[in-house]
């Protein structure tokens, strides 16, 4: 049998009461989880014999975090109780490696003065020290799986026997096993607790506690039940004095937050927290040594059998981080003195907790976890230090701060965002939450907005070295990273002045969690196209939207579940000459439609569901019906998101888009990256490597839903050969050719590449895609290819927003040719590598081991190339081996440097056939405390 505790990423986000606990410390330097992977790619510039500077990229290396084991059994127990009656033993397990595990549980009695009765051991989910109702007793075989940073509370219940005589003893060791040996050093897979009960006559006092949540956000609440019993066969002696020490993350003190109230056995009145009076509630909040707040309550000689119940709220502080943990244990003190003497227990005088004392005269309670769920915020923006979200300047910000970065566009030349050092011209992405997180990034351009054989780049900081997976990698709480967007045209290619990319971060632990920043090329001309919405009738229309891109006057729309929502789209053919439209509809929520239908003569929505617009005559116009309709049982939100329609002229680019504020989301998606750059002499050839994820939540290539190439059509004398890495091996095959368009989905049926053999591509599943480029002889200087791979769905099947994916090669001809390549090795830190140690394969590397990096930079050309420079980047999750750059040959160039993450070499001048070697090491992060 095996019991499966794993959290779903929304559960361990809601504050439920549970038996499971999400426990990532943010005062930790947490290990990344097992299977995470480290992708890396160096670039190089150089200065051909034309006196160009060119950009060459080199393939990307991964390697995936091996898994390590890692966990806690707490803790150890001590009880007083009577003869022929039932104690409790609380403890908590939790999984503290980087990837799921399972373990087995087992108790071994002990050599005690008596023998236990029986024992059992029972799931606690909600860790108040009770074995929960109905549960069955856990045996010896069951597996508890728990997940990375889960916890499960257990309970044992053990009974003594009926002859069992004061001053007895006996105790049961609890003993957790790892089912996974092998992720652990020898002796490291086993971890035990001590339970030991002694028997005593008359009063036998117990305490337990519970919490309302397992998990809490700062500022939120959290309400405990102490529930104290003598379950012995006389009355107390002495008055028993309930106490606990609120640990420092949370609060009682504020006396206006009507909320902060303590009340005893479900009474309607609230206890005060003025030690003379009657209620026997007693509080303070400051005085003590340790700074620590407490509370005590007198609950009198309690009778053999009687039980009594206090309920108190407290307030998480404001400060508590993402997965810290909020740790509380109560104390019954049955005599009513501080340990070991006979001054009375007040709030002032109650030792810390845990209390350094064998008193036998105190039982604690369980001890009860609360986990702080961090809150998820950021921004994309041009503001180097504030964080606001999209077009929410703060006044008195900077002049060129509006949420828009500015560029201009040259034919022939790149077209770069944000590489500016100040200013409104920059790219931020800012984490404004509580919790370390990372964020995917896009750009996007309207279709046509750019020519065809474009290619767009996301860079770091430096401007050069591309972001791999289009990920930011971490950024801590309140930091913030910058990057550059790139777009190459082809050399042939123009834009028109206005054109706007949208470039959109996405939450990595919150997907709902978006924010856009435009990227505008100043000199765009205004489109010759108008998409309006009609706020009238169709003989008396009222347009509203006028202008490029714009959706001001449009009104919020409220929409019913289950009910469609007419919504009038309107094409406005401003130009000169008729004009057909491609209408595309992006930004459609989960679990909702969006479709766009033609009307009849009465201005009637049809059933004729419409991608293009047809023929419009010039000043003419065309109108449509956008039908939304959200699912029975979508829950209200004054969130608004925003669905918008796109049109685009196949013929002309014009193009425009209106938006409706709504919700966002896509679920089928492929990424086909990155777009390469590289350059050849006449007669040579280069490899392009690219990966093709599927980023969707469905499987691709299967259940009706194919993927097939659109292979590239050489035009200037290239040959252009594709290969599929059909077993995974990271190496080009020869028999791994592309011989058809077709050949695609029957590559992805065949799942050589995939270790669970499954058919298709699964979710978050990857291939090696490989495009080879072979120059002609005749080939000139400054000639270059454009070599395009299109991946196309099944008819009518839509990727994300696109119905044909795309990567671009492009590729220069000149005569001081630079390859760049890129190699590693996985080790031991401690590893000395030689040259046959290192690999464009996939590694595998644990927390705390080496990935040593190889970077090689060859002129391949005839002619000299000069001013090389290798730049490399430390990838996330990795930290920089101190002291490990290094270069080959010795004496060739400036000796390389690392600097925040950078790594750069500055090579100089590589005659024909020379080359240069970059080396350097980054250590896998490792949890660590501080």
């Amino acid at each position: 049998m095996k019991n499966n505790f794993q959290l779903s990423k929304i559960a361990a986000s809601l504050a439920v009461m549970g038996g499971v606990s999400l426990l990532v410390s943010q005062a930790m330097a947490a290990a990344p989880l097992a299977g995470t992977n480290i992708s890396n790619v160096a670039t190089a510039t150089y200065t051909d014999n034309t006196q160009t500077e060119r950009v060459v990229t080199s393939n990307v290396v991964k390697t995936l975090v091996a898994q390590v084991g890692s966990f806690t059994l707490v803790q150890s127990n001590e009880r007083q109780t009577a003869a022929n009656s039932s104690v409790s033993f609380p403890h908590i397990l939790t999984n503290t490696g980087n990837g799921t595990d399972s373990f087995t549980l087992r108790i071994t009695n002990e050599a005690g003065t008596f023998d236990w009765a029986s024992h059992d051991i029972y799931i606690d989910r909600n860790q108040d020290g009770i074995a929960d109702n109905g549960a069955a007793a856990l045996a010896s075989t069951t597996a508890i799986e728990l997940a990375a940073g889960e916890s499960i509370g257990l309970v044992v219940v053990a009974k003594t026997p009926l002859a069992a005589t004061a001053g007895q003893n006996d105790s049961l060791t609890l003993t957790a096993t790892s089912n996974k040996t092998a992720l652990y050093d020898i002796g490291k897979d086993t971890v035990s607790n001590t339970d030991k009960a002694t028997i005593i006559t008359g009063a036998v006092i117990e305490i337990k506690k519970e919490a309302s949540v397992s998990t809490i956000s700062a500022n939120g609440y959290i309400t405990y039940t102490l529930t104290f019993q003598n379950k012995g066969t006389a009355a107390a002696t002495s008055d028993v004095i309930i106490y606990d020490v609120l640990p420092s993350n949370v609060t009682f003190a504020d006396t206006a937050d009507s909320k902060l109230t303590a009340y005893y056995n479900g009474s309607a009145s609230a206890l005060t927290r003025d030690a003379t009076d009657s209620d026997k509630f007693a509080y303070v909040s400051s005085g003590r040594s340790d700074a620590k707040e407490v509370f005590t309550f007198n609950a009198g000689k309690l009778a053999a059998g009687s039980t009594g119940k206090l309920t108190f709220t407290v307030k998480v502080k404001n400060a508590a981080a993402n997965g810290e943990k909020i740790t509380n244990t109560a104390y019954a003190d049955t005599d009513g003195f501080t340990p070991g003497t006979s001054t009375p227990l007040t709030p002032a005088n109650v030792p810390s907790v845990p209390p350094t004392t064998t008193d036998t005269t105190l039982v604690p309670s369980n001890p009860n976890n609360v986990t702080v769920v961090g809150i998820t915020a950021h921004s994309i923006n041009d503001d180097k230090d504030v964080s606001w979200i999209d077009k929410n300047v703060p006044v008195g910000s900077a002049t060129g701060i509006d949420d828009e970065v500015h560029a201009t566009a040259s034919q022939g030349q790149a077209i770069v965002f944000g590489n500016n050092t100040s200013g409104g011209d920059v790219i931020y992405v800012h984490n404004s939450g509580t919790t370390t997180d990372s964020y995917s990034l896009s750009v996007a351009a309207t279709t046509g907005a750019l020519p065809n054989g474009s290619i767009i780049e996301i860079l770091k900081a430096d401007g050069k070295t591309p972001v791999t997976d289009n990920n930011t990698g971490p950024i801590e709480a309140g930091g913030s990273l910058k990057f550059v967007v790139r777009v190459t045209l082809p050399t042939s290619g123009t834009v028109a002045a206005g054109t706007k990319l949208t470039m959109t971060s996405t939450s990595v632990n919150n997907s709902s969690n978006k924010d856009t920043i435009s990227l505008v090329v100043d000199s765009f001309t205004k489109s010759a196209v108008d998409l309006v919405h009609n706020t009238g009738t169709t003989g008396s229309p009222v347009y509203v939207g006028d202008g490029l891109n714009s959706s001001t006057g449009v009104p919020d729309t409220a929409l019913v579940p289950g009910t469609p929502k007419q919504l009038d789209v309107t094409i406005k053919n401003t130009g000169g000459t008729p004009d057909n439209y491609n209408i595309v509809v992006t930004g459609i929520p989960t679990g909702w439609t969006a479709e766009l239908f033609g009307k009849d003569a009465a201005g009637k929505c049809t059933n004729t569901k419409v991608t293009n617009s047809g023929t419009i005559a010039n000043g003419g116009t065309g109108s449509y019906c956008l039908v939304v309709t959200t699912p029975d049982g979508t829950p209200a939100t004054d969130i608004a998101k925003t669905i918008t329609v796109n049109i685009s002229s196949p013929s002309t680019g014009s193009n425009d888009s209106i938006g409706f504020k709504l919700t966002v989301a896509a679920q089928r998606a492929i990424s086909f990256t990155p777009d390469r750059q590289g350059q050849l002499a006449p007669g040579g050839s280069i490899i392009y490597s690219h990966t093709l994820t599927n980023i969707g939540n469905v499987t691709e290539a299967a259940d009706g839903k194919t993927l097939n190439f659109i292979l590239p059509t050489p035009t200037a004398g290239e040959t252009v050969t594709v290969y599929v890495d059909t077993d995974g091996n990271g190496i080009l095959d020869a028999n791994e050719v592309v011989t058809g368009t077709g050949a695609l989905n029957s590559i992805l049926q065949n799942a050589k590449f995939d270790v669970s053999k499954l058919p298709g591509l699964q979710q978050g599943e990857s291939v090696t895609v490989y495009v080879k480029v072979e120059a002609a002889a005749t080939a000139t200087a400054g000639q270059s290819y454009t070599s395009t791979v299109q991946i196309q769905p099944e008819a009518n099947g839509v990727l994300g927003s696109n119905s044909i994916l795309s990567i671009t090669d492009r590729t220069v001809i000149n005569l001081g040719s630079v390859r760049l390549e890129k190699f590693q090795f996985a080790a031991d830190c401690t590893a000395a590598p030689v040259d046959t140690d290192y690999t464009a394969n996939l590694q595998n590397a644990k927390p705390g081991q080496c990935v040593f990096y190889k970077v090689k930079a060859t002129n391949q050309g005839n002619a000299d190339a000069t001013a090389v420079v290798i730049n490399d980047a430390v990838p996330a999750y990795t930290k920089y081996k101190t002291g490990s750059v290094a270069r080959e040959p010795a004496a060739q160039g400036t000796a390389p440097t690392e600097a925040n993450g950078n790594v750069n070499y500055n090579v100089g001048t590589l005659t024909p056939g020379a080359f240069a070697t970059l080396k350097f090491a980054v250590t896998v992060d490792k949890s660590t405390t501080p």
